[in-house]
């Protein structure tokens, strides 16, 4: 038995002046002892007794009990035969010099872990001889004297296994009950078998000394044989844990339970007393250390061992078996996944004293670490689907399906008031300073909630909308002053790359229970009231069954809106151009209209919005596009080189299938691109600026005319007007409604007429209703008109007739 001293100085000196009491207890039971050996009829020298008690030291009996390695010495027999053969003070003698041979020459021992072992070896050595004297009395053989080497043995062995945790509390160390207990346990069935053989030996000695060789043959040939088949076994039961582990090791989560229980298989599996698996959360981080050891799981770790550290710099296993100088046996391997270093599993000190951990264990710890590495990116792969199914990729709150599974909850709870809050400012910054800025604008409004709202559920509910929930008794139970607290709180002044703008809500609020039993119910309404709020100057607006009208028209609209896009069912009205000087018509503009039987007359301002919703607007764009064109073609007879403008939506703008959607529309309906112009409004050049050009450029290559609608409302309007391949801008009504009285707006119609013809595009005015606004419009330099002054929208054929009068009109 060897013992593990150590510790700093203040243990150190405690271990040895316990090493130097064991010695001096030692040393008086030596002087009690007869000075003669208990069997006088063979009496060996007692210097063969060093080399057999060095080569005990060193071999050792192995087996596996509960899962765990075990082994135990063959220091009895050499023990067994110096008790019945040689003098207390010889025998002393031989062990004192085999250990310390072994101690301080092979294992190369610190000095003070040394002096314990030689005090223990002595002081096993006189217990036993003692107990045996004691108890055997003149019996030289025979069951008496099996019995006295029994307990000799057993009360040399408890010698040792309440010394060894006693010194290690000196230095500090841990020790348990266990660990006092089941050395014992064990050393009692290796004891019963020792002190067997010993008699079966010693009755073969005395009676034929010659015997002994051949005794000692035989019992080394089958200690060689015992290790032998020991390896094999230990070999194939390796094989079978693996195959057992690998095939019952699924994903694993550094943050579950789960992961430790994998862990602790490991630890058996490789036989070693102290496991670690540190692992690095991200890029930069510190490590994290999941441990498990013997007896004691999850214990504080001492910052990165020299060992671990190493490997995190090559990047390959290393092993460090040793246990001379008091350093314990370990070894490490990178966790390798498909993304670089995922970790570095250590094992510290293999269970029992039979051997270190030497390259058949490293291999065993390479192939584990694979399989731990290939789990832990299968969990993390889980993991991340897990937050994606949950969590708002930009934001990172609760998506709309997780901020409905909290609420709940929350209603499980008690009454809750929900808010829906939508970003007004959000598509105006989106359209204008691009999706970039857009998004930043969520983000800053996702920090003011949390801010706002600390313990309420606040979760992204799709666009630029949000979902806040609080116990109504944190608001006061009152809904309207919750919704205003949430506005005064979120709304405000901010600066989004390098612009200054504000941040706007419109806000709905419904109380739960009352307004609906279910969170997917209350966030419906929410929803419903925070439209309604967007006519209300943002709200708050508490919801009432009224609103729940709307929220169905809309959606019979857009059913009704699928039904007529396949029947054709959406018709077209156009609205003539003119010049301003002479009034020939120069060009039409269509106009989508629908009456539905069922919902009678609905306008473009209602169903477009859905349209673009709900992903009709392609569908929507190609209908209005080709019906169009054909009408185009229809008068090009009566009215030759007049043209037709469409309107088109950002999402149409941006489709790459867009160009050769509207080339193959022309092809087939038989209309010359130059013919076709298509309107687009500042906030769809600005979703995507860079993409937007593209696409104009695009489609003026193949010969369509560009028209910037609504000119004058979006931002930078003349500052970026320069860098469009535009042919065309239409003057937005509200500069033409005040423009009799008003000089502002006559000032900027005017610098947009100069600044356009200064590029080369022709200037449009549109909403002209009168003959003054017409005068003045002439005056300012505008070079077309669109308006009831001059026509109001018509179908198609009233527009062929309008065109051939205003034709004969212009010719007279």
């Amino acid at each position: 038995m060897s013992g593990r001293p150590g510790g700093g100085a203040r243990g150190q000196g405690a271990a040895l002046a316990f090493s130097l009491g064991l010695g001096l207890v030692t040393f008086v039971i030596l002087l009690l002892l007869p000075s003669t050996s208990l069997a006088d009829r063979f009496a060996p020298s007692w210097w063969l007794f060093v080399p057999a008690y060095l080569l005990a030291q060193h071999l050792s009996v192995d087996f596996e009990f509960r899962k765990e390695a075990h082994s135990f010495h063959l220091t009895q027999l050499p023990a067994t035969f110096g008790i019945l053969f040689l003098a207390p003070f010889a025998h002393v003698a031989a062990r004192l010099l085999g250990t310390a041979i072994d101690s301080l020459a092979l294992r190369r021992e610190s000095p003070v872990k040394a002096a314990f072992n030689l005090a223990l070896g002595a002081a096993e050595v006189a217990v036993a001889t003692t107990v045996v004297h004691a108890l055997a009395g003149s019996a030289d053989s025979g069951a008496r004297l099996w019995l006295a080497l029994l307990v000799g043995l057993l009360a040399a062995e408890t010698v040792g296994a309440v010394s060894v945790p006693a010194v290690m509390r000196l230095v500090g160390a841990r020790v348990s009950l266990r660990q006092v207990i089941e050395p014992l346990t064990f050393s009692a069935a290796s004891t019963v078998l020792v002190a067997g053989l010993a008699v079966v030996a010693l009755s073969s000695v005395l009676g034929d000394p010659s015997s002994l060789p051949v005794i000692a043959l035989l019992a080394a040939g089958l200690t060689v044989a015992y290790r032998g088949y020991r390896r094999v076994a230990a070999s194939q039961q390796s094989t079978e844990a693996l195959y057992a582990f690998v095939k019952d090791l699924g994903p694993l989560d550094v943050r579950h339970e789960q992961t430790r229980q994998a862990l602790e298989h490991v630890r058996l599996l490789l036989h070693a007393r102290h496991l670690d698996l540190a692992v690095l959360d991200g890029p930069g981080e510190q490590w994290r250390h999941i441990v498990v050891q013997e007896h004691d799981a999850g214990e504080a770790v001492a910052p990165p061992s020299p060992l671990l550290q190493e490997v995190a710099r090559t990047g390959a296993p290393a092993l460090r078996a040793g246990r001379g100088g008091g350093d314990a046996d370990r070894m490490a391997t990178p966790l390798v996944g498909s993304g670089g270093m995922l970790g570095i599993l250590t094992v510290t000190e293999r269970l029992g004293d039979t051997r270190t951990f030497d390259m058949r264990d490293l291999r065993l710890l390479e192939t584990v670490a694979t399989e731990l590495a290939t789990a832990l990116e299968r969990g993390r792969l889980l993991a991340d689907l897990e937050t994606a199914a949950t969590t708002d990729s930009l934001t990172g709150l609760p998506n709309l399906t997780e901020t409905t599974r909290l609420l709940d909850l929350a209603l499980a709870r008690g009454e809750v008031l929900v808010a829906a809050v939508a970003v007004e400012s959000f598509r105006e910054v989106n359209d204008t300073l691009g999706h970039e800025v857009g998004d930043n604008l969520l983000l800053e409004v996702t920090g003011r909630l949390r801010r706002a709202c600390p313990d309420a559920v606040v979760g992204r509910i799709g666009g630029g909308r949000f979902a806040v929930a609080v116990p109504a008794g944190i608001a006061g139970n009152d809904p309207e002053m919750f919704g205003l607290g949430v506005r005064a709180q979120v709304e405000g002044a901010t600066t989004l790359g390098g612009v200054g703008t504000h941040v706007r809500l419109a806000v709905g609020v419904v109380r739960g229970p009352e307004h609906g039993t279910e969170a997917a119910t209350l966030l419906r309404r929410a929803e419903t009231a925070m439209h309604s709020a967007r006519d209300a100057h943002g709200g708050p607006v508490v919801w009432e069954p009224a609103y729940e009208v709307k929220g169905q028209r809309r959606l019979a609209v857009v059913s009704a809106l699928r039904e007529a896009l396949s029947t054709g069912a959406i018709g077209v009205a156009f609205q003539p151009k003119v010049d301003t000087r002479s009034g020939a018509p120069t060009g039409v503009e269509a106009l989508a209209r629908w009456t539905h039987p069922a919902l009678g007359a609905i306008g473009p301002d209602e169903f477009v919005p859905l349209a673009e919703a709900s992903g009709l607007m392609g569908l929507l764009t190609s209908s209005i596009l080709r019906q169009s064109l054909t009408a185009c073609r229809g008068w090009q007879r009566r009215a030759a080189n007049v043209g037709v403008s469409v309107n088109v939506s950002a999402d149409t703008l941006l489709d790459a299938a867009f160009v050769t959607e509207v080339a193959a529309i022309l092809t087939a309906v038989g209309v010359e691109p130059s013919l076709l112009t298509l309107e687009l409004t500042e906030g769809v050049v600005m979703a995507d600026p860079a993409l937007a050009t593209e696409r104009m450029g695009e489609l003026r290559a193949i010969g369509v005319k560009i028209s910037v609608d609504d000119f004058g409302t979006g931002y930078s309007s003349l500052t970026y007007l320069k860098g469009l391949p535009v042919d065309e801008v239409k003057i937005d009504r509200g500069f033409v409604n005040g423009l009799v009285l008003d000089p502002a707006d006559r000032a900027v119609v005017r610098a947009v007429v100069d600044i356009a013809h200064t590029l080369g595009i022709r200037v449009v005015a549109e909403g002209v209703e009168n003959t003054q606004q017409r005068e003045v419009l002439q005056d300012l330099g505008v070079d077309e008109l669109q308006g009831f002054l001059h026509a109001r929208p018509m179908p198609a054929m009233e527009m062929s007739s309008w065109l051939r009068q205003g034709e004969r009109a212009f010719q007279a």
